[in-house]
């Protein structure tokens, strides 16, 4: 009985594996249950982030939709605004179109009344009675031309005779 008490080198081997095999099951296991406590706060910290994203997505949904509104509203208004500005060009051009015409005449008109008031009062200017001057003459000459060249200007470049009707 004395063999069965004492026991081999391999026995004492074999106890001390199956004691640190033991305690390194009890490490995995308390390893493993603190995992799981970590997934199950991951789980609920990732389903809070989900309600909070589609709260979000739907609030950030609504806010496109109101941009949307917003900028087909700006468009209706510069679309309206262009109309304006077409039409108030329009009207200036017609009423400078129908203005200019009689107001340059009212001018010249003017012009000639104050002329022919400044000879009522003196009288024929020297030169006229003798005849025009050189220098009245070259300013005449002057003066045709530039109104030859408006005339011309005018016309879009076709030449006019002096009736004002178009050359053919």
């Amino acid at each position: 009985m004395r063999l069965a008490l004492l026991s081999t080198g391999t026995d004492s081997v074999a106890v001390g594996v199956t004691v640190v095999a033991t305690l390194l099951v009890l490490a995995l296991v308390v390893a493993v249950g603190y995992l799981l406590k970590v997934v199950r706060e991951m789980r609920r910290e990732a389903q809070g982030l989900a309600r909070e994203a589609q709260e979000l997505l739907a609030e950030l949904g609504s806010t496109v939709r109101r941009a949307g509104i917003e900028v087909e509203r700006v468009d209706r208004m510069v679309g309206s605004a262009e109309a304006i500005s077409d039409a108030v060009g329009s009207a200036s051009k017609l009423v400078g179109g129908a203005v200019a015409g009689p107001l340059i005449k009212l001018v010249a008109f003017g012009s000639g009344l104050t002329r022919a008031a400044r000879l009522v009062r003196k009288g024929p200017p020297a030169s006229s009675v003798a005849g025009t001057s050189a220098k009245d003459g070259r300013r005449r000459a002057r003066s045709r031309g530039r109104a030859a060249a408006r005339a011309t200007a005018r016309s879009g470049g076709r030449g006019r005779g002096r009736s004002g009707l178009k050359a053919s």
